[in-house]
């Protein structure tokens, strides 16, 4: 059984570490006219919690052997080994932040002649093309490598047949087009083994450029929707200095800042990023009275290219409050010497309070992940427990925090219990330390297989809360690209909206923030947590970004008015 447990812990480790590739932009705004993707008399929704990697952007040979399997697994040699294959392929195949502004520069002369349903993706179809052919050759490339080891043999299967991640990987068919007629085949082997097809989908999904992540994931929750995706707002993360010593990725993040700069701009506003925080890298880089590179990153995002948040991951190795006196960096070998000295958990405290009196004083909302996962040791995972958030809020009133993926993707296996613990720090009455707390439902995956379940679940939340305020506090998430390999993940969006009619059916007439609990769901509670109505300084810096960008008013603000 643990030999099983670790088998699925690789297959989706390997693949996953492929998922990060490709590049794309100029002041042009794509498609604005496509009733595919957009709709002004559809409900205001968006997505609060997603990613559009590339494989430049992140740590994959650190990522994977650190934070999936441990030294003492029997897996952790091959897991090693295809790390540093996988990020390989990724450092010198993926599009560079040039390539990708290049990329959208080109999009220019096309928009001239883009109007009807569709034009969108088909603008995009010549890149998705050439990331699904790179892809497919990579994949079969390194599924050859690892066929060479036993054990790799034994994770990836047989070649032929219709069993086994080798079959589907050698099953893949030579172009983008005939993959996307044959995936939906349950006769073929990629349409039986739709675990796999998840994973292939992750990997070669992410060999494009993140432009075309976006449209991708765009055109797939708003195509024949009863609800348009209005606003997604992706994720970056900054794991350099506790997985690499500090060294970079091929692609800065003063690079992808720039370039999800560009794809707001192209998707005319549909798309925001919140930028990475990082309190070691805050503290290697900081003097005396002076701002580090972390804060420096974040200001010059958010206050000139169109970021509306911030990223925290304290489950690489710290809390968001309360390091100071802690010892648990010391004795890893994995992190800079920096770490063992006795002061290092009072210097990320000290980046921390930089950060949060940043984020008051302007108003601009952070989102971490609070899921006990993707740590490179136990204990650095419990950093990212409800009691650290407890004593960040009652340290840094005001606050505007959400509470990403709600402490658990696997709610309802667990009975809520750590939802339950981030619960007690979602209040409302006003200027309690709570009031500015959220929670969002990203990775939900137990949504695709049991819609009642999952409608059960939020209803005890619901009901549990602090005068109920969770009806105006849970949003709308999904942590794409990560839950792709998740078997129906197109019905993400739709799956969502049968929970919430769900809900609203056992118990009718709910109302919050003067509206229904699906358009609060799904769109006003993140346009409070976001600051996204009229007057508030992130509505105001999106303002002048579209002003001095020339991008139209999109249609998430036409809806807030």
């Amino acid at each position: 059984m643990q030999h099983d447990s670790s088998r699925r812990t690789f297959i989706a480790s390997i693949l996953a570490a492929l998922a990060p590739f490709p590049g794309t932009t100029k002041a042009a705004t794509l498609c604005l006219s496509d009733p595919t993707v957009l709709s002004i008399a559809t409900p205001l929704t968006i997505d609060t919690h997603a990613h559009f990697f590339n494989g430049r952007d992140l740590q994959i040979k650190s990522f994977l052997s650190k934070t999936t399997v441990g030294p003492d697994s029997e897996m952790y040699p091959l897991v090693n080994q295809m790390g540093a294959i996988l990020q390989n392929l990724a450092w010198h195949l993926a599009p560079s932040a040039q390539d990708e502004t290049r990329a959208i520069e080109r999009y220019a002369e096309l928009l001239k002649n883009c109007d009807g349903a569709e034009q969108m993706r088909k603008m995009a179809m010549p890149s998705f093309r050439e990331g699904y052919a790179v892809g497919r050759r990579e994949l079969r490339a390194a599924a050859d490598v690892v066929y060479k080891s036993p054990l790799g043999a034994s994770v990836l299967g047989p070649k032929v047949g219709k069993v086994g991640l080798g079959a589907a990987i050698a099953d893949l068919p030579a172009t983008y087009d005939e993959f996307e007629e044959r995936r939906s085949d349950g006769a073929t082997v990629l349409g039986s083994q739709p675990t796999f097809l998840g994973y292939l989908q992750f990997v070669l999904h992410n060999f494009n450029h993140r432009h075309v992540n976006a449209i991708d994931y765009l055109t797939t929750y708003s195509r024949q929707s009863e609800r348009k995706i209005d606003l997604v707002v992706p994720s970056m993360v900054d794991y350099d200095w506790w997985l690499a010593h500090g060294k970079p990725t091929p692609t800065s993040l003063a690079d992808q800042v720039e370039v999800m700069s560009k794809v707001s701009i192209l998707l005319g506003g549909r798309v925001h990023g919140f930028a990475p925080f990082c309190p070691f890298r805050e503290a290697m880089t900081s003097g005396s009275g002076s701002m580090g590179e972390s804060l420096l990153l974040v200001k010059h995002a958010i206050e000139t290219r169109g970021f509306i948040g911030v990223k925290l991951y304290p489950p690489m190795g710290f809390a968001p409050w309360g390091n100071t006196g802690k010892t648990v960096w010391q004795g890893k070998a994995t992190l800079p010497s920096a770490a063992a000295n006795p002061d290092f958990g009072g210097r990320l405290d000290a980046a921390m309070q930089s950060l949060f009196q940043y984020c008051i004083a302007n108003d601009v909302p952070i989102m971490a992940h609070t899921n006990h996962s993707n740590g490179p040791y136990e204990e650095f995972k419990d950093l990212a427990g409800s009691k650290y958030w407890t004593s960040a809020l009652q340290k840094f009133k005001g606050l505007r925090v959400s509470f990403g993926h709600f402490g658990d993707t696997d709610l309802e296996d667990h009975h809520a219990e750590r939802p339950r613990e981030f619960l007690k720090l979602i209040t409302s009455a006003g200027g309690s330390n709570g009031v500015n707390t959220y929670a969002d439902s990203s990775y939900f995956a137990g949504v695709l297989g049991n819609q009642k379940k999952i409608a059960d679940i939020l209803q005890q939340l619901y009901a549990a809360s602090e005068n109920q305020v969770l009806f105006e506090r849970l949003m709308y998430g999904t942590d794409w690209t990560m839950i792709l390999p998740q078997r129906h993940v197109e019905r993400y969006l739709s799956d969502f909206i049968d929970v919430m009619h769900r809900i609203e059916a056992d118990q009718p007439g709910i109302v919050t923030r003067k509206t229904t609990l699906s358009n609060a769901f799904f769109g006003q509670n993140a346009a409070q947590y976001l600051g996204l109505t009229a007057g508030k300084p992130n509505r105001q810096r999106l303002e002048h970004f579209y002003t001095a960008n020339k991008v139209p008013e999109p249609d998430w603000m036409r809806k807030l008015g």
